[in-house]
């Protein structure tokens, strides 16, 4: 019997960023979570559109109608990460791009997998104020996803609760993505919800664990220019984030009634 013809779509995450040291589009095979789960469901055609930096308002312009030339029987996807790193973070922007894009790709027999986001580990560890604000972020770009796909036979997949299972080792070296093994918990979920029997004895590629000098290169050849670029548009746009929420709060709690 012919296996599935799986398509992959999103942002960095479905790229499959932290699925070891290498970059995904160098890789001898497709690497994350969503190559991870084609290869479980013995797919016979794999196309992963997704790419670094997407965000929901993307989907619509190139995504959607590649993915839809593709007449795929399966549909992963994550989004909504890059929405909630910029200053210009709109939850309703996010619900309504991502509605329209489950819409357009809902098909009867067509399976369409959302998975939802994870908090955001490089601002967890920073904690404080920085990490309450972009946990509320994270919330309600959840909130976004779950209300898009309301009525769209999405299924929808809890990111947080698989990544929960490996803890701190499912964090990539960045704190931003999954690391190898995050990925396969990731992939591991996905087919527990999809109900593949085999879901725990189908063979992944064995995460390995990066060497030191395997670190140190990702962190000079990507790390550090990442720190460099966000330092010039994400950091003051966090912290631009921050105090407005934290005068927006100080200002509904003097205005409270007594």
């Amino acid at each position: 019997m012919r296996g599935p013809v799986v398509v992959a779509m999103g942002d960095s995450i479905t790229f499959g960023v932290g699925d070891g040291t290498q970059r995904p589009e160098t890789a001898d095979i497709p690497v994350g979570w969503a190559a991870h789960v084609a290869r479980a469901l013995g797919a016979s055609r794999f196309v992963n559109l997704a790419c670094n930096g997407a965000r929901a308002r993307h989907l619509a312009q190139s995504q959607v109608p590649h993915a839809l030339m593709e007449l795929p029987d399966v549909v992963l996807l994550t989004i909504g990460g890059n929405d909630v790193l910029r200053g210009d973070f709109s939850p309703e922007e996010v619900r309504a791009c991502v509605s329209d894009a489950l819409v357009r790709l809902e098909r009867p027999g067509r399976i369409v997998v959302l998975v939802s986001l994870d908090r955001i580990g490089l601002f967890d560890l920073l904690g404080g104020a920085i990490a309450e604000v972009m946990a509320r972020r994270v919330g309600a770009a959840n909130g976004a996803l779950r209300s898009a796909a309301i009525g769209t036979g999405t299924i929808v997949v809890d990111g947080a609760a698989a990544l929960a299972r490996v803890g701190a080792r499912g964090w990539h070296v960045d704190r931003v993505h999954p690391s190898a093994l995050g990925h396969r918990a990731l992939a591991r979920h996905v087919l527990k919800t999809l109900g593949t029997a085999d879901h725990e004895t189908t063979p992944m590629p064995a995460p390995g664990s990066p060497r030191a000098h395997d670190r140190v290169w990702w962190l000079l050849r990507h790390g550090t220019p990442w720190v460099a670029k966000r330092s010039r548009d994400l950091i003051p746009q966090v912290a631009a984030v921050v105090t407005h929420e934290l005068l927006e709060d100080r200002r509904r709690r003097r205005h409270a009634p007594a």
